[in-house]
């Protein structure tokens, strides 16, 4: 009697969540966060069930949050590492470490881990839906990002003479402006590609820089 082949397994739910949130993150990062159909990203993943995204997040922000979750857990990790060389050196009353420590994680992420899906998907969270009030980890106790939220408390203390208002302002720039020259040079043809470390310490001063000018005095003007 001819043995029969052995039963598929279903994959798990954490190995499906997984297939749908990278594939989301793919397509929010190339067409826009609210541009892209539910449906078309069940496609992507590969699932049967057109509303496998509802099943598992429960809608769109319910996915964003989600892959922010698990991204940052990533990242974070090596903040962490980053907070602790700090420490060892005593550079964390430098803006430029600190800085390092919040930003180097996602640069490493894209040049070691092909991670241009997510700084595509965080640039356009930066433009179109923080602004809106939609959360990011680091705006609530969240277990992945305890080393960032760290990392920003440190910052807001070095530069008390700024605002909270204009410290969140800046930091959100300074953020958009890494996430868009990553785009940028990823872009360029092979014939014109950038050395990456050279590129990430070119940003890192102009962060720097744009964190800690000092605001301008309005009361000055005519």
């Amino acid at each position: 009697m001819a043995t029969p082949p052995p039963a598929k397994l279903r994959p798990s739910t954490e190995e499906t969540r997984i297939r749908i949130m990278l594939a989301a993150e793919r397509l929010f990062g190339e067409q826009g966060i609210e541009s892209v159909a539910l449906r078309a990203i069940c496609t992507a993943a590969k699932q049967r069930n057109t509303f496998s995204v509802q099943y598992h997040f429960g809608d769109r922000i319910g996915l964003l949050q989600a892959i922010f979750e698990y991204r940052e857990a990533q990242l974070d990790a090596m903040r962490e590492a980053l907070l602790l060389q700090g420490r060892e050196h005593d550079h964390l009353g430098d803006i430029r470490w600190l800085l390092r420590a919040c930003f180097y994680p996602n640069f490493r992420h894209f040049i070691e881990n092909d991670g241009l899906p997510y700084i595509r998907l965080h640039f356009q969270y930066l433009a179109n839906l923080r602004p809106r009030g939609i959360l990011h980890p680091v705006d609530y106790p969240s277990p992945c990002s305890v080393h960032l939220r760290e990392v920003v408390r440190r910052m807001k203390r070095k530069l008390s003479f700024l605002t909270g208002e204009q410290f969140d302002m800046r930091l959100e720039a300074v953020g958009s402006m890494f996430l868009g020259a990553i785009m940028q040079h990823a872009a360029r043809p092979p014939e014109a590609a950038v050395h990456y470390p050279t590129l990430f310490e070119n940003l890192l001063e102009m962060m720097a820089a744009a964190m800690t000018v000092p605001p301008w005095d309005f009361s000055q003007e005519d």
